[in-house]
């Protein structure tokens, strides 16, 4: 009778971590494919629940196989959490400001559930694939329709970098044997993506984008890295000058904007796109230097602003944004150091875990989902540099959603032999 019991619960432990493995491979599906549509992140959110409730015991398990990696990103979380609190109390705000800060706990949740359901890494790129075709039918729509910059219902600039995020999983977490079929699915996607950055307007994900194209055409090194280099240079190149040639995308990516910008920075007016970004890092360096230890408080970049003396005596455009349009600055200007700490924090904490996954595997040719998860950080420094990343919704779950899967699905990657602790027992 003994043996009959302990046979039905392993089987019922069993039946239960094939169910949490199924519900979080669709999770990594939804999370990728819905991020454009409303309330996008709800499946997702259910499915890392109700994955988590099935086996809290294995995650506890999966937990204890890799503490020091787990625990760092669980000390980013509460590192981010405990400055915006902090931030929020001292300047008397509400609970509100601290939605986006909170987020980053989802961080270490993500990680453990993906690595002891173990799901495969196609169900993210299929999201991916997903998503951005969504996203470039979304904005095709908006131009059809007359909208200005495309952007899905969203700021067309977290738009742009949310696309590039999925174009990220579309490139690197692609099946492994780099079949025919996959390569030619991998490149009429990141022409789909292209084409919605483009219909964005929005220039501050180009550089992420050239990055991107640049790392995964090294491919699996030999005589013809070379040649594949050199390719995607040129087509870079060819992309850059239709930019710069095409009128109708000159005109709406504003490039032809750029000199005079500076022009008119150079002049004394800040009421522009680049001249407000200019404007917003002298803003942001003289409060990070007068409240070195607390800024200005939480989500108050925008009183900085109200300060400017153009937005005392009228109205420009400039004087109705709330946020530096730089990760680094916003941080540091609204937290102080414990701001710059953590934003730096949010950066190489995960970049630090995927190279050390990448370098310890020997895994040279870029392709997985450690090389997503660096190339991923990479991205959003690049954006970060133009834009708060940080300061909207879509932008802030994709990252915390994305870097802990990708993390927990790498350290299984990084040792397919290992099974989960429950399926080791069940044997």
């Amino acid at each position: 009778m003994a043996v009959i019991g302990t046979e039905w619960i392993e089987q019922r432990a069993g039946r239960r971590s094939a169910t949490a493995t199924w519900l979080t491979a669709m999770g990594l599906t939804s999370a990728a494919a819905f991020v454009f549509l409303p309330n996008g992140m709800a499946a997702f959110a259910m499915t890392l629940v109700a994955g988590t409730l099935l086996v809290p015991q294995l995650l506890v398990q999966s937990w204890r196989q890799y503490p020091r990696i787990f625990g760092s990103f669980a000390g980013v979380s509460l590192l981010v959490v405990g400055v915006a609190i902090m931030s929020m109390q001292a300047t008397a705000q509400g609970w509100q400001t601290v939605d986006n800060y909170s987020r980053f706990l989802l961080l270490p949740w993500c990680a453990v559930l993906a690595f002891a359901a173990a799901p495969s890494r196609a169900w993210l790129w299929f999201g991916a694939l997903a998503g951005v075709f969504i996203a470039c039918a979304m904005a095709s729509m908006e131009m059809w329709w007359g909208i200005d910059r495309a952007g899905a219902g969203a700021n067309p600039i977290v738009f742009a970098n949310a696309v590039l995020a999925l174009l990220v999983l579309a490139v690197y977490c692609r099946p492994q044997n780099d079949q025919s079929w996959a390569l030619a699915l991998v490149i009429v996607t990141l022409v789909a993506g292209t084409a919605a950055i483009v219909m964005s307007g929005s220039r501050g994900a180009l550089p992420g984008l050239g990055m991107l194209v640049l790392v995964a055409a090294f491919g699996k090194g030999g005589r013809t890295a070379r040649f594949r280099l050199g390719l995607a240079l040129l087509l870079l190149l060819v992309f850059l000058a239709l930019l710069c040639t095409v009128p109708w995308l000159t005109t709406h990516m504003r490039l032809g904007n750029i000199q005079i910008d500076l022009m008119q920075y150079a002049d004394g007016h800040a009421d522009s796109a680049l001249g407000a970004r200019l404007q917003f890092l002298s803003l942001a360096w003289h409060a990070f230097v007068e409240h070195l230890w607390t800024g200005v408080g939480i989500d108050r970049f925008g009183t900085l602003v109200q300060q400017l003396p153009a937005c005392r005596v009228q109205g420009p455009v400039v004087c109705t944004l709330g946020h530096a349009h730089n990760d680094l600055a916003q941080w540091s200007s609204t937290l102080g150091i414990p701001g710059l700490i953590a934003i730096l924090a949010l950066y190489l904490v995960p970049a630090f875990n995927f190279m050390r996954i990448i370098v310890k595997g020997r895994l040279r040719v870029p392709l997985g989902c450690a090389w997503a998860g660096l190339m991923l950080v990479v991205v959003y420094v690049l954006s970060g540099l133009t834009q708060s990343m940080f300061s909207h919704a879509m932008t802030t779950s994709l990252y915390v959603v994305l870097i802990g899967l990708l993390l927990g699905l790498a350290l299984r990657e990084a040792n397919p032999a290992t099974r989960g602790p429950e399926r080791q027992s069940a044997r």
